[in-house]
């Protein structure tokens, strides 16, 4: 047998996927017993990338992040497991189409697409972290414009602030405070403008870039110490997300083949 397809065959082998899946098992262990304490490590993950953080974070507290580079390795060597898995067995289907029906056959082919699905995504979600652009924390204040970077046609303008109160009596101490905060934006470009809601479960896209709420004030109805209306977001340039999409319709189209022999009488 050729070099290459002794190693496309290993590549491929069960054992390699208990093996992996135990090493994980394991790697997570010691990372819980690493991130006792020193979430702050990770925390900045979310702001800077993985590749800013590697070169910072992670290179100057290697002895508590050691786990998490072991882990990335890992989770690569699973998803080559998987799709050179799936590749064998879809191969193997194909070549024998001709002895199912092509209900059965559909029907047979659906789980591989969806581990194909969960591939694209999970290389989406790699692809966030090593090439996104995220940029440091806006304020937005009623009435200001801010731009995008690299584009000053392009602007954010916050014209109020409308979060939804806690009212209810149950829980005194929450009365007044702020359950959803809900900040109205103006998205003005070349092409025109259009209003748009900010919430903490529902950023926004604009211009190719995503825009997350990070904070705000006032916290509480009466404002409180701090009356003072501002909003702050953060920007990212995330070319991960047309991978996640692609991701969640291959998964999606997997899933309707596989409820397709449901609905087919035999």
């Amino acid at each position: 047998m050729h070099p290459l397809s002794r190693l496309w065959h290993k590549l491929g082998s069960i054992h390699l996927t208990v093996g992996v899946c135990l090493a994980l098992t394991a790697d997570l262990a010691v990372g819980y017993a690493c991130l006792n304490r020193k979430t702050f490590i990770f925390q900045p993950l979310n702001d800077i990338g993985l590749a800013s953080w590697i070169q910072t974070y992670g290179r100057h507290h290697f002895i508590h992040t050691a786990w998490f580079f072991i882990l990335l390795g890992l989770l690569t060597l699973l998803a080559i497991n998987t799709l050179v898995c799936t590749t064998q067995r879809m191969v193997w289907l194909v070549a024998r189409r001709r002895h199912f029906r092509w209900y059965r056959f559909v029907f047979k082919l659906a789980p591989h697409i969806m581990h194909y699905a969960l591939i694209v995504i999970l290389t989406g979600y790699l692809c966030s972290y090593l090439f996104a652009q995220v940029l440091d924390v806006r304020t937005l204040i009623p009435g200001v414009a801010i731009s995008l970077p690299g584009n000053s046609s392009a602007r954010i303008v916050m014209t109020d602030f409308e979060p939804v109160y806690y009212e209810a009596d149950r829980l005194p101490a929450f009365k007044g405070r702020v359950l959803s905060p809900r900040a109205i934006l103006q998205l003005i470009d070349a092409s025109g403008q259009r209003r748009a809601v900010l919430t903490a479960t529902r950023p926004l896209r604009f211009n190719g870039y995503g825009i997350f709420l990070k904070d705000f004030s006032p916290k509480k109805k009466d404002g409180g110490m701090n009356r003072c209306v501002r909003v702050d977001i953060t920007i990212r340039n995330d070319p991960g997300v047309r991978l996640y999409l692609a991701g969640i319709l291959l998964f999606s189209l997997g899933l309707a083949m596989y409820l397709m022999e449901r609905f087919i009488p035999n």
